[in-house]
């Protein structure tokens, strides 16, 4: 694998529908307009891409406006050096200045404002690789979207961490060629930025990565969860469920929700779904997704294989392609 230097630019005291066009030419659709009455818009920007990230650093020296139809479908990373940012997202105004870094759904930006000497480093991440590496976390599927909920807090002890490792990615992304380390190393440190992201910014996922201490689980619910490992590739039923494990099917949602959180068809899915998963990465190449499919109890293809891109972030085709221990 080699870099690829997606652009490198510096504009200076362009106006509003140069830059317009320069950003469509550059980097994404977008309408630029100057933050001050003088019309003028300077910038500088780098970017890098890596896999499935994107990294850049860049500077605004004179403040602007960029709304969006709509943003990336990947998950963005702001290390600000200087000066104040603003993003209108979902209906949400989030905040990055010095000290305060910020996660978020790029999909949602409508609206950056970019103040006077903003200078900052960015990250955007693909979702389908922060779903995967959250589902490697929690060795299970990932079964709602994504939600990172609040800004990046820099003056923390992990946050420092954060921006210990932003600036070590940048580092050996920007080195002279005798000097940078391998394509294979800054992946890997990317890998470890979504890593500590994933365990320091709250989500909806942060309680399950802490993984307290389960209570007792009751003796029907045990039952049940039994039952369907062992017959996960069946068609089995909620009453077939609820019968085998001696209860009604309205104590045994109780008990899943309480106890697991989630519905029983919600958990059959799950092992299912993790079922398939261990199968596609162990079995011969050679053997259809189709027929692991079915083993594991789901009969509608496209339906299987939504469901495995959204629990996993990547196709169940992607994962029987990779490559074995032992393979040349």
């Amino acid at each position: 694998m080699t870099y690829a230097t997606r652009s490198m630019f510096k504009v200076d005291k362009a106006d509003a529908e140069e830059m317009t066009a320069h950003y469509a030419r550059t980097l994404f659709p977008a309408v630029v307009e100057p933050l001050s009455g003088c019309g003028a818009i300077s910038v500088e920007d780098r970017h890098f891409t890596i896999g499935s990230c994107s990294v850049w650093s860049g500077k605004c020296h004179s403040g602007m406006k960029v709304t969006l139809p709509g943003g990336p479908d990947a998950y963005g990373l702001y290390l600000p050096a200087a000066g104040q940012m603003l993003v209108d997202a979902g209906g949400r105004q989030l905040e990055s200045a010095p000290g305060r870094g910020l996660l978020a759904d790029m999909s949602l930006f409508r609206r950056l404002t970019l103040f006077e000497q903003r200078g900052h480093m960015g990250i955007a991440f693909e979702k389908s690789a922060m779903v995967r590496q959250l589902s490697e976390l929690l060795d299970a599927p990932v079964a709602d979207d994504l939600k990172f909920d609040g800004p990046v807090d820099l003056l923390s002890e992990r946050g420092m961490q954060i921006a210990t490792l932003g600036n070590l990615i940048w580092q050996n992304l920007t080195a002279d060629c005798s000097e940078r380390s391998s394509a294979t190393f800054s992946e890997r440190l990317l890998q470890a930025m979504m890593i500590v992201l994933l365990e320091t910014v709250p989500h909806n996922y942060s309680m399950q990565l802490q993984k307290p201490a389960s209570p007792a689980v009751p003796k029907q619910l045990k039952r049940a969860m039994e039952y369907m490992h062992a017959n996960v590739g069946a068609d089995i039923r909620m009453a077939d469920i609820a019968r085998q494990a001696g209860t009604s099917v309205r104590t045994l949602q109780a008990a899943f929700q309480q106890f697991k959180d989630t519905t029983p068809i919600g958990y059959l899915r799950m092992i299912r779904l993790q079922g398939a998963r261990r199968a596609l990465m162990s079995a011969d190449q050679s053997r259809l997704v189709a027929d692991v499919a079915r083993d594991w109890g789901f009969s509608h293809m496209g339906r299987f294989a939504a469901l495995y891109y959204q629990s996993f972030g990547e196709m169940p085709s992607e994962t029987a392609r990779q490559p074995r221990y032992g393979d040349r």
